[in-house]
């Protein structure tokens, strides 16, 4: 499977994803938040997934030039969620009368690079599948993770005061429901901070305001208070 064809499959695979459109139309129509574009960036992991077990991912290892195929895929599944992320950020800004730039997520080539390293390291596929799989979704997860963190960052130093909000995903692990809550990101800007860390399988949701936003967007706030 070329580039080129797996691009067409997965555009087809999100477009049919009922959940997935559903939640792009309620970004789009300027109803959604980060925590929305996390529940997307999920689907569209899962899509991803979906269209190279379809076609045979490493059934026929020879078959597949990891070193440019998978950092192209997953450079498109970036930028589609980063492009929702712009989306939900503008939003945010206008609503909080900011008139400021989106800070675009960098490409984690890093842990891309990992990824074909892995995958190289294992003749047997089998022996890694499952992991395999639930990374590309973590992947896709932490580019709104990445789009919060900068664009907090940026208004932080900006002056404007802004909160970040971890909501544990049904049926979490203990873990992930000590650390669920509300903070002042100046309290978990450190990356290595809990807040912003996910084991395999994590879906937890991440999103974030400043003080400006109005109540539509502050309304899940109230529900954590740490």
């Amino acid at each position: 499977m070329t580039y080129e064809e797996f691009k067409k499959a997965f555009e087809i695979e999100v477009r049919a994803d009922k959940r997935a459109t559903e939640l792009y139309t309620k970004i789009y129509n300027g109803k959604g938040n980060y925590k929305t574009a996390s529940q997307l960036a999920t689907r569209i992991g899962t899509d991803f997934g979906k269209v190279l077990k379809d076609n045979d991912f490493m059934l026929f290892p020879a078959e597949w030039d990891l070193d440019d195929f998978l950092p192209r895929a997953l450079g498109l599944d970036h930028e589609q969620v980063m492009n929702v992320c712009r989306q939900v950020q503008e939003d945010l800004n206008k609503d909080a009368g900011l008139g400021v730039k989106f800070q675009e997520p960098k490409f984690n080539m890093d842990r891309v690079q990992g990824l074909i390293t892995e995958l190289k390291d294992h003749a047997d596929f089998t022996d890694i599948e499952k992991s395999f799989y639930d990374q590309l979704v973590n992947f896709t997860m932490n580019v709104v993770d990445d789009s919060i963190r900068d664009n907090a960052a940026m208004l932080y130093r900006s002056g404007v005061k802004t909160m970040v909000i971890r909501t544990a995903e049904f049926k979490a692990c203990e873990w992930c429901r000590e650390v669920e809550g509300s903070y002042d990101y100046n309290e978990v800007m450190d990356t290595g901070n809990d807040v912003w860390r996910r084991h395999e399988k994590c879906r937890c949701n991440i999103s974030y305001i400043t003080e400006r936003n109005s109540s539509f967007y502050r309304e899940e706030v109230n529900n954590f208070k740490k």
